[in-house]
């Protein structure tokens, strides 16, 4: 593991001075450092710039900020085989795991091979009857209705199967990944990345009785927007990708692709729910 990509979020680097200080400690041991073009900085030296991670083999990405930065992170080497490793510099960062002040001590773990990469799923969204755009989550993919103050009604089908209508402010469609995210804002369940389940949350549903539900991943869930405004807002990891109108439908299945994370011994996910929710 000689190659390492860093991606960081500028907001939280404004000066580069502690961007420097690790990109000279992975030089001093002899990493070889990249940085996509629109990252580029005054004052960094001995860098390689390039347009796109996956096409220079890089062996692991460091994603310097919060979660955020990591779901960004997570898209630009998707394709690819390269696993993250986030340490964070912003709020809560359940996904940057490691500390911002942990870096040496992680890259020492790392250099005595102490880690093993962690495979998260990824799911694809899909807009029938629209643009046929297909996007990739990490975390989830939400229907929303933005300012419009009435209830939304969607259809809710699991394969082929008919399920039952849910009228809400909106819906989350999360993978385990993402359960520890706006999921459990919504009173959904967290559930162990390793699960191989998808979680579909209402967001305050008109009837209390309609609670959060868990599906098996192995079957294609399908959502029809069937009643309320003229357009609603589909949001993917956070970042609205579209809209989709009255009797549109969004299809929503396990990828063949998935998220790859470098994990330490000690970072395992109950510590980290314990830390994050609990203490």
């Amino acid at each position: 593991m000689q190659r390492i990509g860093i991606f960081y979020n500028p907001k939280l680097f404004k000066s580069i001075q502690k961007l420097k200080e690790r990109i000279a400690f992975l030089q001093k041991n002899e990493y070889i450092i990249f940085l996509l073009e629109n990252q580029k900085r005054k004052g960094l030296q001995g860098i390689s710039y390039v347009k796109d991670f996956t096409k220079d083999n890089i062996d692991l990405l460091i994603v310097l900020g919060g979660d955020g930065t990591i779901l960004l992170a997570s898209k630009l080497v998707l394709k690819g085989n390269t696993p993250l490793l986030g340490f964070n510099h912003g709020k809560l960062g359940f996904l940057s795991e490691c500390g911002k002040d942990e870096f040496k001590q992680v890259f020492s773990e790392i250099q005595k091979g102490v880690y093993k990469i962690e495979e998260r799923m990824v799911i694809e969204c899909t807009t029938i009857l629209n643009s046929g755009k297909k996007n990739f989550a990490l975390n989830d993919c939400v229907l929303y209705k933005g300012k419009y103050p009435k209830m939304l009604t969607f259809k809710i089908l699991e394969g082929n199967e008919y399920l039952f209508d849910i009228e809400a402010d909106g819906i989350i469609i999360s993978t385990p990944t993402g359960s520890t995210g706006y999921n459990i804002s919504a009173g959904g369940s967290i559930v162990f990345p390793h699960t191989n389940v998808l979680l579909l949350t209402p967001i305050n549903p008109h009837n209390q009785f309609i609670k959060p539900f868990i599906f098996s991943a192995e079957k294609k869930l399908s959502i029809q927007y069937t009643k309320g405004n003229e357009k609603i807002y589909v949001a993917i990891d956070g970042e609205n990708v579209e809209t989709m109108k009255k009797f549109e439908q969004i299809e929503i299945e396990k990828s063949s692709y998935t998220s790859k994370f470098i994990k330490l011994p000690d970072k395992t996910f109950a510590k980290i729910v314990r830390e994050k929710f609990i203490d």
